[in-house]
């Protein structure tokens, strides 16, 4: 999936002095070339739901593709104290040789002052370059999680992929919480109507949440035309299957030299639990 991503990714320019249409023309073949390639590229995953109690702190996975100078982070885990540095560590050391950023999110949320804080870097990572968020199928993006997926330029989610919205809350001094619906709306208007978020559709899940967790899928998202995802990705994949005959050394050889990226390609993977 991310292969691709790149390769249609690579025919938008970064944000230039060229607006108006040219931007949007550009934008609508980046998001059809993605939509493309994508549709029976993706990896299934087990959507069973996680909550916050089970997922574990943030992991983040970086690989820079030095040739188009895309960065990809893969974001697996809570939003936690420390994170929204690390995301900026991750980003400065690239520097000049950075033109996009992809950020795949799969997390059942977290901190929301942390929250603000990761989302105050990436509106730092958008005054120099594109920021795309994606949300693959079977992966979860809860509380939190989704405005810092709001804050893409473009926003891709599967279908099949999971969200939970509910009241915000305030923790209290004997280690409780205490839901806030004014807190809720505070993060709604800052950070879902300043995206494009149907302020219909957020009345009427208000009611819906209090006290109460509602779960969301991608389709569902898309269908009640939210505004929350931008570009749905598809669902339907071709299916690995088992070779029927077995490889000599030989072809074996020739199998693995043909899967080795290009020398113009060079790859930096890191991954820090938080």
């Amino acid at each position: 999936m991310r292969e691709n991503l790149k390769s249609a990714d690579r025919f938008i320019r970064p944000a230039s002095a060229c607006a108006g249409l040219c931007a949007f023309a550009r934008l609508t073949f980046f998001a059809a070339a993605i939509l493309a390639t994508l549709a029976l590229t993706l990896p299934f995953a087990s959507a069973s739901p996680t909550s916050p109690e089970q997922q574990a702190p943030a992991v983040l996975s970086l690989e820079f593709d030095q040739a188009d100078g895309i960065l990809e982070i893969e974001w697996s885990g809570l939003i936690v104290a420390g994170v929204a540095d690390e995301l900026r560590a991750s980003v400065a050391k690239y520097g000049t040789a950075l033109k996009r950023v992809v950020l795949f999110l799969d997390s059942a949320g977290g901190q929301v002052d942390e929250g603000d804080r990761v989302i105050a870097v990436l509106n730092e990572i958008k005054q120099g370059h594109r920021l795309a968020t994606v949300v693959p199928h079977g992966k979860l993006c809860a509380s939190m999680c989704i405005p810092i997926f709001l804050q893409g330029d473009d926003r891709f989610a599967a279908r099949a992929s999971l969200w939970n919205f509910h009241e915000a809350s305030q923790p209290l001094t004997n280690g409780e919480q205490r839901t806030d619906m004014t807190e809720t709306w505070r993060l709604f208007r800052k950070y879902y109507g300043s995206t494009g978020v149907s302020t219909h559709w957020l009345k009427s899940i208000a009611p819906l949440i209090k006290g109460a967790d509602l779960w969301q899928t991608g389709g569902d998202l898309i269908d009640a035309k939210t505004g929350i995802i931008m570009h749905a990705l598809g669902d339907t994949v071709e299916r690995a299957t088992a070779p029927t005959t077995v490889e000599t050394d030989q072809a074996s050889d020739r199998e693995s030299a043909a899967k080795e990226p290009p020398r113009s390609r060079s790859r930096k993977v890191r991954t820090r639990r938080l």
